[in-house]
């Protein structure tokens, strides 16, 4: 059977995982291809598969395992899942894998998510472009036997393994706000509601992969409203909100304001390097400087990744590093397979809020302290040339803002006396962001303002 690839096949194999428009950039061909590839590449004999619900993903999921199988390796269906849930299955089980989630991206988009056994990520340098250049010589092993096919539940191992160690006792009573998005999560919340003596009351909890209330990027503040609305309609502690395929979480108080990440992420550096002082915690240039402040603080070892879940899961790997944090809502931990687990974030932080709350205090008095900075949400700006552009904005910087100081990683991340912040290379989009951070907002704003017209000058260059 001939397989022929969509035009813009190219443009879906990013830095970090696969993935673009349906049609014209990712179909079941591409798919079938990649599958084969996949399994030619890394001589495997069994993959695990995991999807979500996208409209598109059923005929992509069958095109992906029918491509295992092809090739001649077995294929552990683990069927509807969320990302986390197949990283489990992946580290648990000693198999590579794939989800097949476009995560947070529009409904029209679609993509796979690789993974070596133990949930290790695969990347531009360590498989991703191997299989694209096998998937266009169209070569691929000719098995001596079709591989087979087998349906696996996870789902109670998964929660068994994720909940272990939770102090239920001192959660009784909390009540939590939730936006599912249409998307994953929806198989989430009902598994801590099976084992938490925590409320939940859920909105917009039917899968339903043409996103029709809300965008899929829960900390963009347009993908905000109904939680905030939901938050003032009743008392709660606090409320929460996920991506599609349930690797992001953000945080809203309980008066409906958005809690940076980094705050989260500050949370829980403190409370983890209680029990492992002086241990590695990850961040990154986008992730706001109080992060760092508090790892610090707290005693620990901050370190530096790129930008991108791929990125930061195997710089935790290298450094031994018990957590990670990304502005995206993306919160890794080494107790699980170096990988996001929004279940673990959303435990943490409840176990470090009902301390406090035990003493009188809200969450937004819980938070307080560490909303210092005024972090500006990232402008992503489409462009011709990434690299051509970011050595232009190194030049005009240079020329035009003299007192500025930059530091040459994952893009550049840019210092003045009162402004700090990041212009870098987008990891999944053909594109630059944009995020600067300062104690005065108008600082912040006034120069990334200035970076977001330049760079849109010569977008198309």
């Amino acid at each position: 059977m001939d397989h022929i690839l969509p035009s813009l096949y190219k443009k879906a194999f990013k830095d970090a995982d696969i993935r673009g428009v349906m049609v014209t950039e990712l179909d079941d061909d591409l798919a079938y291809m990649v599958a084969r590839a996949f399994v030619d590449e890394g001589k495997y004999t069994k993959v695990v598969v995991g999807y979500d619900m996208r409209v598109s993903t059923p005929s992509l999921a069958e095109a992906f395992m029918t491509g295992i199988q092809d090739a001649g390796a077995d294929v552990v269906n683990i069927g509807l899942a969320h990302s986390p849930m197949l990283y489990f299955a992946s580290g648990t089980l000693g198999l590579p894998g794939v989800m097949i989630t476009a995560s947070h991206s529009p409904a029209n988009y679609n993509g796979f998510k690789l993974v070596e056994s133990g949930a290790v990520p695969l990347t531009k340098s360590t498989g991703l472009s191997a299989i694209l250049r096998r998937v266009q010589s169209g070569k691929f092993y000719q098995p001596t036997a079709r591989g087979k096919r087998k349906d696996k539940s996870v789902r109670k191992a998964y929660q068994s393994y994720v909940l272990k160690n939770v102090a239920k006792k001192q959660l009784t009573g909390l009540k939590v706000a939730a936006d599912i998005g249409n998307g994953m999560a929806s198989l989430v919340v009902p598994l801590l509601e099976e084992k938490l003596p925590v409320s939940f009351t859920s909105i917009f909890a039917d899968m339903d992969g043409r996103f029709p209330n809300r965008g899929s990027d829960p900390t963009l503040r347009k993908h905000q409203t109904a939680l905030r609305k939901l938050l003032k309609s009743d008392s709660f502690d606090f409320g929460i909100a996920f991506d599609g395929d349930a690797d992001r979480i953000a945080f809203l108080d309980e008066k409906g304001d958005y809690v940076n990440c980094a705050v989260i992420g500050s949370l829980i550096a403190e409370h983890l390097l209680q029990k492992h002082p002086g241990a590695p915690i990850v961040f990154t240039n986008l992730t706001s400087k109080v992060y760092e402040e508090s790892i610090k603080s707290a005693g620990g070892k901050p370190v530096r990744a790129r930008v991108g879940h791929a990125f930061l899961k195997r710089k935790m790997k290298e450094t031994n590093a018990v957590f990670g944090c990304e502005h995206s809502g993306h919160f890794f931990f080494k107790d699980f397979f170096n990988t996001d687990s929004v279940v673990l974030t959303l435990l943490y932080t409840l176990e470090v809020y009902a301390k406090a709350k035990a003493v009188g205090q809200t969450f937004s008095q819980l938070v307080a302290p560490y909303k210092k900075y005024h972090q500006l949400e990232d402008v992503v700006i489409d462009v011709v040339n990434k690299q051509r552009c970011l050595s232009s904005v190194d030049a005009y910087i240079t020329t035009h803002i003299p007192q500025a100081r930059i530091k040459k990683f994952d893009g550049l991340y840019v210092t003045t006396e009162s402004v700090w912040g990041s212009v870098k290379p987008s990891v999944t989009e053909h594109a630059l962001k944009v995020m600067f951070e300062s104690s005065k907002k108008a600082d912040a704003a006034k120069l990334q303002s200035e970076l977001v017209t330049y760079i849109k000058r010569i977008a198309n260059n």
